[in-house]
């Protein structure tokens, strides 16, 4: 029994592709425009163009490393995990000790905090409804397995496929049931594991990453309007602390800081920034910046310069004295700074909450 866990086939890619193509022909273009060709190397300028089609060259080459780069291959008892950025791994089925499995909803969920900030009435119920019908029956589902207290790899079956078919193997084995294996998977079984080989495209994934950084390093970042700060939620009374250094607390009770609360790492953007942000790092909720400025035109109170998004990694949660979290959650809200700045009206992206806080 051989079979791989992969991508399914996504014309996504193909678009990324062609993009990269038509980008890095327009920037040869301009640098080599008569008009400018001369005053860019001047300057010393035409290196960041140079760089900037390196980046799409890699981003190219990793579009089809992502395609064809499976994340599970299964050779009877013989498993090859494949995480996307860390090298792969042979392990055998009976190294799998336990799973565990989650509903993907995040349509459903982006879809009720919308309307429960922005719409409201009938239409935000129906939407929060919806939402909850779909948390009871997910129809994508996404499974985490285990080698003791050690993360092997998370697979979803969407946008994957044969994902059903190496869970339904992994729960028959936990449950002790009989793996069936054809002759040849069996003398397969009997050859050593060979070690696997790192795909030399990780080197170009590397200087990537690399470039990546230095110019999120480099590129103007928006103002930190939370850093330093202290709310108060108008539903609870619940205080949430945001420090200098770029972490939070989010209090149960405001004053009892040894219990009962959230704990993190957050990063702020207000105006266009945030609209960047929301329609980019955050399009797996699939909003565009047209139908965010049509909600700011709706409202006066509500301005582009006034727009927050923000997202917060999740690295505690003590409750009661213990600690509920295993990994870390992230966490996204979108909203407006209003009131001069002393009134955060926000909502969050993944659980569909509506949030106002008081500045202290």
């Amino acid at each position: 029994m051989s079979f791989e866990v992969r991508k399914k086939k996504n014309p996504g890619m193909i678009a990324v592709r062609v993009l990269c193509v038509l980008m890095i022909a327009a920037i040869l273009w301009f640098i080599n425009w008569d008009l400018v060709r001369d005053a860019l190397r001047q300057e010393g300028v035409d290196i960041i163009f140079m760089g900037f089609i390196g980046i799409f060259l890699l981003l190219f080459a990793y579009s089809f490393y992502a395609q064809r780069r499976p994340r599970i291959e299964v050779n009877g008892r013989n498993i090859a995990i494949y995480p996307l950025w860390r090298p792969s791994k042979k392990i055998t089925l009976r190294e799998i000790t336990s799973r565990t499995e989650k509903g993907d909803t995040s349509g459903e969920q982006l879809d009720a905090a919308i309307g429960g900030m922005l719409l409201g009435g009938a239409l935000a119920y129906a939407l929060q409804q919806r939402h909850s019908a779909a948390l009871q029956s997910p129809k994508e589902m996404s499974y985490t397995y285990y080698s003791g207290d050690t993360k092997l790899i998370t697979v979803s079956t969407k946008g994957m496929e044969n994902v059903e078919r190496f869970d339904n193997m992994v729960v028959d084995k936990l449950e002790g049931k009989p793996l069936e294996l054809g002759p040849k998977t069996v003398a397969a079984e009997m050859e050593p594991a060979k070690k696997a080989k790192r795909p030399l495209i990780l080197c170009g994934l590397l200087v990537l990453v690399c470039v990546a950084a230095a110019a999120v390093m480099l590129w103007p970042r928006s103002p930190d309007s939370l850093a330093g700060t202290s709310w108060i939620a108008a539903n609870d009374g619940s205080q949430w602390v945001f420090h200098e250094d770029q972490t939070f607390h989010w209090y149960q009770t405001k004053g009892e800081t040894d219990d009962n609360y959230f704990a993190g790492t957050y990063e702020f953007h207000i105006g266009q920034d945030a609209l960047d942000y929301l329609t980019t790092e955050l399009s797996r909720y699939a909003v565009t910046e047209r139908e965010m400025r049509d909600v700011i035109s709706r409202v006066p109170e509500y301005t582009v310069d006034n727009f927050v998004c923000f997202s917060c990694v999740n690295q505690s949660f003590m409750l009661d004295g213990k600690e509920q979290l295993s990994e870390e959650t992230v966490s996204s809200y979108f909203g407006f700074l209003l009131l001069d700045g002393t009134y955060l009206d926000i909502a969050n992206m993944t659980t569909g909450t509506y949030y106002g806080f008081m500045k202290e």
